[in-house]
């Protein structure tokens, strides 16, 4: 009875974690213009905390080997909280960044540890069922997050968006004082300070040369530089994990071939989910006109999706292993994303609402196979230190996945504005200009216009038309580049040795 307990305490921090992230993905765009911020700014809100919570994750190992699980637990939900508050009082795109990561401290070792937690409260039998369980509580969040935020933004402010996961951290925390096992630490070496830095500094290194390359110029002094700088202290990090009898990650874990391909599969798996979801929630305000509300609304049926078939999916792979869920999990993400690539401002409310809740079911067809093939091929024990490495790995991807593809969205609209045909762009011929311009007037005039402001009005309309139309297609070419990378995660499905019965592993 005690493990149900468990499960329920843990999945409220889990969701006041989605929450957050759900809800402020909404608010994006509403952010964007109160703050003032470009794209290139904006991502770091969702970036920083990232890469932040992506750095802290492996701390899980040392943390809870000193202060002990449930105190880990309690200590990185109360930061959490905090950070959630403070968010709201936010006064520029800095102060918004800088808050995140407050958040982010709190919940890299708490999402992690939660994992741990979970993995090891449930009998080995039943581990596919608990990780499925863990994803069901994530998934309230994006059921809950986009209404409110999208009700929150549009009706009330966007910096109320940060009250709604407040109640759930509050709660988490009550509960895991009473609930959960009263654990000690078991001490351990001393804190390896050289590791966290060079993982700390090569991350976020390589993801501040990856936001500002197309700004600086990539082959720019700066640019360079970074990368350099990055790949260097990378190359020490592995050097010293590798040489430490106490490192900071483990990487020896790697050795193990379904542990290294299943962080493999989780990293582009989860960066083309992250990214495929700030692409969706752009694409229906910036390209389909919906509000911040339509918007949360039509995020609806993957969150019901996925907390219906995460923990169906879990017993799945308990029974008949991870591998046919996993499958067919990219096969249907595959589908999917090719729907996307043919959404058009015509295309039907049903239509997207069929697709975002067919992504979810492909999503949770691979969440709870994956984290229990990774945790269940290390020995018995190491639950925790995989756990930060899933998490680390999970952090990575969706990183890179906001970063790059944000970088590809706009060079890809630019590139696409470039190569429309003559009809289309505004590099017209003088005479085949004149035609479309005077087209464009004529209808104008047909809904009403008049006045000598008439000619500016369609070069207007013209250029916001060829925009949209160059941003339309970008989205639809990104889609099916995220649907590609899936199809060859399926294949790297099929290398995956599973010697242990995932059911009695």
């Amino acid at each position: 009875m005690l493990k149900w307990w468990i499960a329920l305490t843990l999945s409220l921090g889990m969701l006041s974690v989605a929450l957050s992230i759900t809800a402020v993905s909404i608010a994006i765009p509403s952010i964007m213009v109160s703050l003032a911020a470009s794209l290139d700014k904006i991502q770091w809100v969702l970036t920083g905390p990232m890469i932040t919570k992506t750095v802290l994750m492996p701390s899980v190992g040392w943390l809870g080997g000193r202060i002990g699980d449930r105190r880990l637990f309690i200590l990185s939900t109360s930061v959490f909280t905090a950070g959630s508050l403070l968010c709201s009082l936010a006064w520029d795109a800095n102060s918004l960044v800088l808050f995140r990561i407050v958040q982010a401290v709190g919940s890299g070792p708490m999402v992690a540890v939660a994992m741990s937690i979970m993995f090891e409260a449930f009998p080995k039998r039943e581990r596919g069922l608990a990780m499925g369980l863990l994803m069901t509580g994530w998934s309230i969040g994006p059921f809950f997050g986009p209404l409110l935020g999208g009700y929150l933004v549009q009706y009330v402010h966007w910096r109320a968006i940060f009250y709604v996961n407040i109640p759930a951290g509050v709660l988490s925390i009550v509960a895991a004082s009473f609930l959960l096992p009263r654990t000690r630490g078991k001490g351990g070496g001393p804190f390896d300070f050289p590791g966290f830095l060079t993982l700390t500094g090569g991350t976020v290194l390589l993801l501040l040369a990856l936001s500002l390359g197309h700004e600086q110029g990539w082959g720019g002094r700066l640019i360079v530089s970074l990368f350099s700088l990055s790949a260097l202290l990378l190359f020490f990090f592995v050097v010293l994990e590798l040489g430490s009898e106490a490192p900071y990650v483990e990487l020896r874990h790697f050795r193990n071939l379904d542990f290294a391909l299943s962080n493999f599969i989780v990293f582009f798996r989860v960066a083309g989910f992250r990214g495929a979801n700030f692409m969706i929630s752009l694409f229906l305000q910036k390209g389909l006109n919906y509000t911040p509300l339509q918007a949360g609304i039509f995020l609806l049926p993957g969150a019901v999706m996925t907390g219906v078939c995460s923990p169906l999916v879990g017993m799945l792979s308990d029974r008949v292993g991870p591998r046919i869920p996993m499958i067919g999990g990219f096969v249907i993400l595959v589908v999917t994303l090719y729907g996307f690539s043919q959404i058009s401002l015509w295309s039907s409310a049903a239509t997207i609402l069929f697709l975002v809740g067919l992504k979810s079911v492909g999503q949770s067809s691979l969440n709870a196979p994956l984290n229990a093939v990774a945790l269940s091929s290390l020995p018995e024990g190491k639950a925790r230190m995989g756990s930060g490495i899933v998490g680390m790995t999970r952090g990575l991807g969706e990183a890179f996945g906001i970063t790059v593809l944000s970088l590809f969205l706009e060079r890809t609209t630019f590139f696409n504005l470039t190569v429309l045909n003559p009809a289309q762009v505004s590099r017209l011929s003088g005479s085949g200009r004149s035609d479309v311009l005077s087209k464009i007037q004529e209808m104008l005039i047909q809904a009403g216009e008049y006045g000598l402001a008439l000619p500016n009005k369609a070069l207007s309309l013209l250029s916001h038309s060829l925009l949209n139309e160059a941003a339309t297609q970008a989205y639809h070419h990104l889609f099916l580049l995220i649907g590609v990378m899936y199809g060859i995660l399926m294949i790297t499905v099929l290398l995956l040795r599973l010697e242990k019965s995932q059911g009695a592993a």
